[in-house]
This record gives C-alpha cells, structure tokens and sequence, in this order.
C-alpha cells in the first residue's frame, strides 16, 4: 500500500491493462503503480508471482519481467482504503467500466484524472449519469487508442505481437466541440515516455476524429466477424457481406456527420463520408487480417460483448438525431441474441 499521492492505479489486467502497467513499471524513474483487482484468484497469483508481470515480444521472445507494483482488492483489506486517487487507467471492458468503478468512486473527485483504454464511446455519459453526477467534482476524462496487438498468455504474461505498435492518448473535450482543459501532465507525460507503448498525443479534435474512425471500423468488424465466427480478413472473401456494410457504414457516416460536437471542429476533421469510413474499414481489416476481433472472442468465451457501446451508441445517437439505423438495429440484436443463446447473457448485461 501506498499514500504516493503520484501513484497511478491500472483497473482491469486483461492484455491491455496489463501491457501498461508493465511498461509504466519499466520505465527508468518509474512511477508508484498500484494494480486495482476485482478476482481473489488473480489478486493470488499475483502475490504467488510476488507482484510481477511478464511481457515477451511474439510468443518465441524473451521473458521481460518487472515488479514492484503494489496492488489493491475491495474487501481484502482490514480497512478500507481512502486514499485519493489522482491518476486512474481504466483498461476493463466498456461494458463493466461502471461496476469496475464503484467500488473507488468515493476516492475520484475533480483532481482525478482517469485515462480510457477501451472499445466504443458512451462509457463517459454513463460514469457522469450514474457515478460522477455533480459536474462540480467530475473527474477530467481521457481517451487513450491502443494500437498494439497484445494477448495474455497467461495472467500474469502478455505477449506483443509486434514492437511496431503504437499509442494516442488525449483529454476529452466537450460534448460541445471546445477545446479540452490542460490536466496535470503526469499521467499524460508516463505514458508518453513508454519506449514500448509508443505512445503519441493528441488535441481534442484530432482525437475525436481518431475515435469516429475506430468506432466505425469496430462497428463493422467486430460483430460480424463474431456472428460468421471468423477472423477479421475472412470479410474480404465473402462478397455477401458488401451491401451489409454500405447499409451499415450510410447510417454510421450520416450520424457522423450531424453530431452537435464535430460543428465546430476544423473541416478536414470532420470528413465522414461512406467513401472515406469504407477505406478505413478496408485498411483495418488488411492491417489485421490474422486478428480474431475481441467481439468474436467475448461470445467464443461467454463473455459480455462491448456491442452497446459500438453500433449501439450509433444507434442511439441516431435516435438523438432524428436518424433510423435499421442496420446497426438488425446488427445489434442479432449479436445480443447471439451471446444470449452462447452465453445466457441477457440485453441488459450486454
């Protein structure tokens, strides 16, 4: 345990979470890290390793380990934990980013800065809706886009795929396209300073823009790949899916494009054409071609699907709007009845 008021807590220790607090870890001069843990079998073999995590580039690489962590469990200790947290990663699935929260959102107020390593968007209104409703004490929120292609090989060992990744991290600005606050630099400039992360940053509006790409990629990919149980570059070879995804991507580019926060952006960030999202697409599959989207996984696992948080926050936007997205509509229930028949898991867990 540590009082550090420089400390940066890692929350969620898949591949990503895990990824970053490594490379937090081994940096020279490395900050405090302390691993925030929701499972009592991890939180063990964590202390069985004696706080270590293990990072090898490809499966044949050699084993990076680094320790030094400390690490904290809701419950496990005696007394609860006050100290304030300043500084917060937030690398669990967007599905589980407000009942991962709950638990420490007495120890976040407005000093806290809490980076998002996640799928989709939306998780922000619903941390301000149901966990930080006074604005007046709101943490200040960052986008962080993992570039990396990283899998755990074991709980305690990632394996990267490739030294080439790469990284963006910026401060989210408002729902009303004004420039983002200038936080604290600290987390901001930890990270940046990551040889592994490779990690670069960016002002509001180029990071929103970033994000909408992604979005639309995500929206694509990830649940058809998960419905056909196919790897990524698998979509290039089937022509049946070409006009599912121009009804998909006309919707997505049409919401895009009437979004009340992107009016005030400058114009080259703000091109969300059909043709410029279908090239996005195009290339992302390409570049990930060998991939098994994390959508396809989840359902292969019996896990919750991020899904409401890609073509659904498309939906609901468009529902804002005043647009129909009846093939983000068909998409979307498709993968909840999906990984409810796979999994049991209902709408309302997904």
């Amino acid at each position: 345990m540590t009082n550090n008021p420089s400390t940066i807590y890692v929350l969620g220790l898949g591949s990503i979470g895990s990824f970053i607090a490594h490379s937090l870890c081994s940096l020279v001069k490395p900050p405090s890290v302390t691993l925030l843990v929701h499972r009592q079998d991890l939180y063990q073999e964590l202390a069985a390793k004696n706080w270590r995590l293990g990072l090898r580039v490809g499966e044949r690489g050699s084993l990076e380990e680094t320790s030094g962590f400390n690490a904290e469990m809701p419950g496990q200790q005696s007394s609860p934990c006050v100290d304030q947290i300043r500084y917060l990663v937030v690398a669990v699935k967007a599905s589980a980013t407000v009942t991962a929260l709950e638990p420490f959102k007495n120890r976040i107020g407005r000093e806290t800065i809490i980076c998002l390593f996640q799928n989709g968007l939306g998780q922000v209104e619903d941390m301000n809706e149901q966990l930080f409703v006074d604005p007046s004490t709101r943490p200040t929120y960052m986008f962080g886009i993992m570039r990396h292609g990283v899998y755990l090989k074991s709980s305690t060992e990632a394996i990267l795929s490739s030294p080439n990744g790469c990284a963006e991290v910026g401060v989210v600005g408002s729902s009303h396209g004004s420039p983002a606050p200038s936080p604290d630099r600290f987390l901001i400039d930890a990270l940046l300073r990551s040889p592994n992360l490779r990690c670069t940053e960016l002002k509001w509006a180029d990071l929103l823009r970033v994000q909408l790409l992604k979005l639309a990629a995500n929206c694509v990919v990830n649940p058809l790949t998960a419905l056909l149980d196919i790897r990524n570059g698998d979509l290039l070879d089937n022509p049946h899916l070409q006009p599912i995804q121009c009804c998909l991507l006309k919707e997505i580019s049409n919401v895009f494009e009437n979004l009340p926060e992107i009016q005030h952006l400058p114009r080259d960030c703000t091109n969300f054409s059909v043709m410029s999202l279908e090239a996005v697409v195009q290339d992302t599959v390409e570049k990930t071609a060998q991939n098994s989207s994390s959508m396809r996984e989840d359902i292969r696992k019996g896990r919750p699907t991020e899904i409401m948080f890609i073509n659904g926050w498309v939906i609901r936007r468009g529902k804002d709007l005043g647009i129909d997205c009846i093939a983000n509509i068909c998409l979307t229930q498709m993968i909840l009845a999906k990984s409810q028949e796979q999994t049991g898991i209902s709408r309302s867990d997904s």
